[in-house]
């Protein structure tokens, strides 16, 4: 579920605890979640490095340290937690990695469903790109424009609601948001993405923009299970629109929300304001 403002809280939560902090020892509960590393290899190169800076790249979290760089993907269900050695936030049996720090405390990743990921690059190959090269563009990104965008729409006749979601194209927007997204546009999930205009792809980045900085703002939105850390919660859900609203009215024209699939995802949309 965590998606780009999720991940910028986890990575707010996380800072203050961990810069500077030396890791002393990694230990592994569940090889499935090193992706692309061996084990040994993974321990060896990890311990005894001081972490520098986190930050994150699209919904990835990064962990720069002294010579290599972790790249940790939350999936559905991951989470960090900063915590002393003698405290378990969540179950044992979501334990899946944990790093001591020279502080005494330690960094432990939880995931009740497995997905998630966690891989060691080296330095170079991150920051010349190739680590997380099938990237696109952060929807934040202050570079991007909606010409650019647009151009990229240009060239993919699949629905709107999809494109928004693949990862390679532009980064960060995950089912929540695209969502409330297309809804504050105006634009149907099924629209093919070649037949939106410039002009509207210009709002879509307006909005995507403003509704993700407001969700950052309020600490992400707190559904199902998922929270950032062990007893904060985002507040974004207040604000939701369309997203989890099925047959309640839209509060611009009384007309009922509407759930679709849209190649297997849970769309959310006014039939009437979005047309």
């Amino acid at each position: 579920m965590p998606e780009l403002p999720e991940v910028v809280t986890v990575v707010k939560l996380l800072e203050p605890d961990l810069i500077n902090k030396t890791i002393k020892k990694f230990e592994i509960y569940y090889a499935k979640l090193l992706w692309r590393n061996e084990i040994e290899d993974f321990k060896k190169r990890v311990e005894n490095q001081k972490i520098l800076k986190i930050f994150n790249q699209g919904k990835y979290i990064i962990f720069e340290l002294e010579n290599d760089v972790l790249i940790s993907h939350l999936r559905m269900e991951g989470r960090w937690n900063f915590e002393p050695q003698n405290t378990l936030s969540y179950k044992e049996s979501w334990l899946e990695c944990q790093f001591i720090l020279d502080d005494g405390f330690v960094l432990r990743y939880y995931d009740s469903r497995k997905f998630g990921t966690l891989e060691i690059v080296s330095k170079e190959s991150f920051f010349n790109g190739s680590a997380l090269a099938h990237l696109g563009p952060s929807i934040l990104d202050p570079n991007l424009t909606a010409k650019q965008l647009f151009e990229k729409f240009q060239k993919i006749k699949r629905p709107i609601k999809s494109v928004l979601l693949e990862q390679n194209i532009i980064s960060g927007i995950g089912n929540i948001y695209d969502n409330e997204i297309l809804f504050a546009t105006k634009i149907n999930p099924l629209t093919p993405a070649n037949e939106i205009t410039l002009k509207t792809v210009s709002k879509l980045l307006t909005n995507a923009i403003e509704i993700l900085k407001t969700s950052i703002s309020v600490g992400g939105t707190t559904i199902h299970s998922f929270t950032p850390k062990q007893g904060v919660s985002g507040g974004y859900q207040d604000f939701l629109k369309v997203h989890g609203r099925e047959k309640k009215e839209c509060y611009l024209c009384q007309t009922p929300i509407a759930k679709i699939k849209v190649n297997g995802r849970g769309t959310y949309y006014c039939p009437k304001c979005q047309k």
